[in-house]
């Protein structure tokens, strides 16, 4: 009883304490720091990696200021028994050094083909404590070789014996294989085709599964390149397709897709396989007992088949599938099918490369999945009244009748059903019908509805049709129609294989009388996972920033296209590079642009030292080997945006002489003068004043890249050619006052879409300020001051016809602008331009309903319907590339570009002096961990969150005038722990912060 009543006495004081004298939160139990983020080539646990050298990198967490990284061990092994008892084929040994990013391996043991292994780190951190990860990491090598032939076990190329002069619709492949008594230890699956294939082993399609994570429903694999050099393969851990399986059947279904599709005729891939699609695969069984069964692709043990449900496929024209048929072959792709039907194989001779890659796969994203939210039925048209109808619009408009999309709808034959999915996108239906055998269900797609108006200024502008039909006039000759015939067999369940589409709109019509059970739109991309958010007090932006994203989900599909519906869908080089910045921000994209760089590195050698407008080759052949300004500088920028973004120089390594070939190429040949320019600016800037401004763009980049890989000889070459560019361009561009003669000094006077040129121009303005085209201060304020006026526009004396306080540029200006302005102190201009809803600009797009990125800003316009048709997008990501400045200066996440890879970066939130957006969120997952940037101004007051991850610090601006008025934690900005002032200037407290989470405030006028 004593001992009792004296802990409840002792027991009772330490809680009296407590409540007396709370813990500060300096002192509170915070949870341990940790390792995690194991990544390998910039992916969670890869299979199929062919790098000799792979590149390993790991995220610090801690939620204490100023941890970080002093020390790291980064230890691999062959097996995972081995790693834990410490047995390993390589260990950096303990390395002094705060780097956790792009860490190559560099053991006296070459990694072996098809081998797993197993890896940890070891980190030391600011205590010398020591932290070990916990994930069970690994990656898996590839077949290590890129002819085709090494370690492929005499796979061969594989196709059909018919003989044929057009391409083959679809080929089935199948064999089969008895298997070994012992109990199996793994199994990998290593494919590629001339075509897209969908692989099944035992009836099962083939996916990529990692551990225990969801699988992933990866499409359209290998993946467009450019086939006449070379091929990507897939490596998939296959293992438990075959548990417990005492036979194994492996079936192949090849697509045309890009290769033999329309969209691939003007790179003539055919002509490598004779019009047919080809297969080569090889498949590894290995036994506990160290044993191994190897299948592969051969003329001996390999059938094929044209007998095939898809009946026709084509990515620009869609699917015709019919099911009764699939029934007639059900089982094909699974054991004990009677094949005796089928017809040999023949080996074809493919002197392409075959590399391991899946860093750009198009996947099927669930997570993305949308839903009708509208839908409604006609069968009868009023026509115009010129037509002798009483309809007042010009086409007329459908008689329509709202239905329930969420329910089950009988749709009699004769009978259009239009469903509103809500949201834009890149990917195909998912739909459960059911009507009679025979009947044959035709689904259509488009972008917008028709208004049933022409547009008097333009020709081809306005709809193509009655009012709330589809809108189809401007996906050129592209088909987007697909057809499924029913067996007849109850609900059945139809989604295309072979091809996709650009959407919001479907319209569903049949032969004869169906059952519409549900329809899903399926999302198709190769984004990876979302790496940046931001949200603000204006939902206006909000709903921009979200249309950002759509655009990029839509268009990142295997390479960076331009449209996802029209007869296009082309890599164009200008919109991949001015929008990579904000891709990176977006989505963790880093391997697909890496996979991109690689075409781009291919297409230059193949050309002697060109990087053509549009990569790989499609749409208009010309374009390949075009060299014109700001689009084929891609092959410069966008290496130089992954080594700012990651800090790895890998990219650059690895293109740099290419990059070279080409600037040499250009400093002889020239750019082409006649094309693309600033594409779409509602004020044209000469096209030869912007091959001057990208060569001295190009020359600064390749000065810095020279200067990060230690060329020296490089980095004068480019100094050099600089200083001549910049010398050549004041002379000839500027006059005695400062006025940039942009339309003057090369006789330019409208661009190809015929918006007019003008000195002094938007984009020449930008460029020049941007790059410091300029010698003394007062040409520099009298530019400042000619693109204020410009954008002002008082009383449109400058831009006639056009409001005040909107942009002109196109392409190659969107991503200039807004950072430009708050580069030369004008924020609130750039505010003023963001929030601007009187076209041209972002919002009007948001206020007309878009949902995606428009490819003009004049896209569709209220007062005069749809614009030109030959050209006219709803669904691009050019001018989403303002992102680069919402998330760099609104939200205030910007890279460091002398320290780059975000291991030191810029925390510099710009507020809205007018309080037209109160508050901003937003967050970045870089290479080091994620970022968060939080601010809100309220009654006079700047509040500020921010979060720096472990192992990184950061300069961060607060605008306030006198250190006085800020505080940190409600403690004065002196006496913050990891924060140290650095000056004070132009109304800014800079300070270099440790990691940690902070809260800022400032008194604000």
């Amino acid at each position: 009883m004593r001992i009792k009543r004296s802990l409840i006495i002792f027991l009772t004081m330490v809680l009296t304490v407590s409540l007396l004298f709370p813990i500060s939160e300096s002192v509170k139990a915070s949870p341990p720091s940790s390792i995690t983020n194991l990544t390998v080539e910039y992916m969670d646990n890869p299979i199929g990696i062919d790098s000799e050298q792979p590149r390993f990198s790991w995220n610090m967490v801690s939620n204490k200021r100023g941890a970080k990284q002093q020390a790291y061990e980064i230890i691999v092994s062959d097996s995972a028994k081995n790693l834990m008892q410490g047995k390993f084929i390589w260990s950096t040994g303990k390395v002094a050094s705060a780097q956790s990013v792009n860490i190559k391996y560099s053991g006296s043991t070459k990694l072996k083909p098809s081998t797993r292994y197993y890896w940890k780190v070891k980190v030391w951190d600011q205590n010398n404590k020591l932290l070990e990860s916990k994930d069970n990491a690994y990656f898996e090598t590839g077949l290590m070789s890129t002819d085709g032939k090494t370690n492929w076990n005499g796979a061969q190329w594989i196709t059909n014996n018919i003989s044929t002069t057009e391409p083959v619709n679809v080929t089935l492949f199948r064999t089969e294989k008895e298997l070994g008594n012992n109990p199996i230890e793994n199994a990998q699956l290593y494919i590629t085709s001339l075509g897209v294939y969908n692989a099944y082993i035992n009836g099962k399609e083939v996916q990529l599964v990692q551990d225990q994570n969801k699988p992933v429903d990866e499409t359209f694999n290998p993946g467009w390149t450019d086939y006449n050099s070379y091929v990507n393969y897939q490596t998939y851990d296959v293992t438990s397709y075959i548990s417990n399986q005492s036979k194994v059947s492996l079936g192949v279904m090849l697509g045309k897709g890009w290769f033999a599709g329309r969209i691939g005729q003007v790179g003539q891939y055919t002509r490598i396989t004779g019009n047919k699609l080809a297969l080569l695969a090889k498949m590894v069984v290995t036994y506990k007992d160290g044993s191994k069964d190897i299948i592969v692709t051969n003329e001996s043990t390999w059938k094929s088949s044209e007998k095939s449900p898809i009946l026709e496929n084509d990515f620009f024209d869609g699917e015709t599938y019919d099911a009764n048929i699939a029934r007639e072959i059900e089982g094909w792709n699974n054991s004990n099918f009677d094949d005796s039907g089928w017809s040999s194989v023949s080996a074809i001779n493919y002197v392409g490369k075959v590399k391991g890659d899946r860093g750009a796969a198009a996947r099927i994203a669930e997570e993305y999945t949308q839903y009708p939210i509208e839908a409604f039925k006609y069968s009868e048209i009023e026509p115009s009244t010129q037509n002798g109808g009483e309809s007042t619009l010009d086409y007329g408009h459908a008689v329509t009748a709202n239905v329930n999309p969420k329910s089950n709808i009988s749709l009699k034959g004769g009978e259009t059903l239009i469903i509103d999915m809500g949201q834009n996108m890149a990917g195909v239906p998912s739909i459960k019908v059911g009507g009679t055998k025979g009947s044959i269900v035709t689904l259509r797609y488009a972008e917008m509805l028709n208004d049933g108006r022409k547009n008097s200024n333009i020709a081809t502008g306005g709809s193509d049709g009655p009012k709330d039909t589809l809108y189809r006039k401007a996906l050129t000759s592209a088909a987007q129609t697909d057809k499924y015939i029913l067996s007849g067999q109850g609900v059945e369940e139809y989604q295309p294989a072979f091809t996709f589409h650009g959407y919001r709109y479907m319209e569903i019509t049949a032969d004869k009388d169906i059952r519409i059970n549900s329809v899903e739109g399926k999302v198709i991309t190769s984004v990876g996972e979302q790496s940046g958010t931001i949200t603000t007090s204006n939902k206006d932006v909000n709903k921009l920033f979200n249309n950002i994203l759509w655009g990029q989900r839509s268009n990142y599909l295997s390479i960076p296209t331009d449209s996802p519906q029209r007869a296009e869908r082309a890599g164009w080089t200008g919109d991949a590079q001015l929008f990579a910045q904000t891709a990176v921000y977006n989505y963790n994209d880093i391997r697909f642009l890496e996979s991109y760089s690689e075409i781009m590195d291919v297409h230059n050698r193949n050309t002697n030292g060109i990087y053509g407008s549009i990569m790989p080759g499609a749409f208009v052949g010309f374009f390949a080997n075009t060299v014109a300004s700001g689009w084929s500088d891609a092959g410069i920028i966008i290496p130089w945006v992954l080594y700012q973004q990651t800090g790895d120089t890998t990219v650059i390594e690895k293109n740099f002489a290419q990059m070279e070939k080409y600037m040499d190429y250009v400093g002889v040949n020239g750019y082409n003068t006649g094309l693309f320019g600033d594409w779409l600016a509602f004020q044209a800037t000469s096209t030869v004043y912007l091959n001057t401004v990208y060569r001295a763009y190009d020359a600064q980049l390749m000065i810095k890249m020279a200067k990060a890989i230690g060329n020296d000889s490089a980095v004068e070459k480019y100094e050099q050619l600089y200083a001549q560019v910049k010398s050549d361009f004041v002379k000839k561009y500027l006059d005695e006052s400062g006025n940039l003669l942009t339309a003057s000094a090369d006789n330019f006077t409208q661009s190809r879409h015929g918006y007019p040129g003008a000195d002094n121009a938007q984009t020449g303005l930008l460029w020049a300020l941007k790059l410091g085209l300029y010698e003394t201060n007062q040409q520099k304020e009298k530019m400042i001051q000619n693109l204020t006026a410009n954008i002002k526009n008082e009383n449109s004396i400058i831009r006639p016809g056009q409001p005040e306080n909107t942009l002109a540029v196109g392409f190659l200006g969107v991503n200039v602008i807004l950072p430009t302005l708050s580069d030369i102190g004008d924020d609130e201009l750039a505010y003023t331009l963001l929030l601007q809803e009187e076209m041209p600009s972002w919002l009007y797009s948001v206020k007309n309903g878009a949902t995606t990125i428009w490819e003009r800003w004049n896209s569709y316009s209220i007062k005069d319907s749809f614009g030109d048709s030959s050209m006219n997008s709803f669904n691009h990501y050019s001018y989403g590339a303002v992102a680069e400045w919402m998330y760099k200066y609104m939200a205030g996440i910007s890279n460091n570009p002398e320290k780059p890879g975000f291991q030191h970066f810029v925390l510099q939130p710009t507020i809205d002096k007018q309080n037209r957006i109160t508050w901003v969120d937003g967050s970045y997952k870089s290479v080091y961990g994620e970022i968060e940037s939080k601010w809100k101004v309220k009654d006079g007051t700047f509040t500020y969150e921010a979060t720096i991850p472990a192992n990184t610090t950061a300069t961060v601006v607060i605008p306030a005038s006198d250190l006085k008025d800020v505080t940190e934690g409600g403690n004065p900005l002196t006496k913050a722990v990891g924060v140290k002032v650095i000056e004070i200037k132009d109304g800014k407290v800079i300070c270099e912060v440790e990691s940690g989470s902070y809260t800022f405030e400032a008194r604000i006028n």
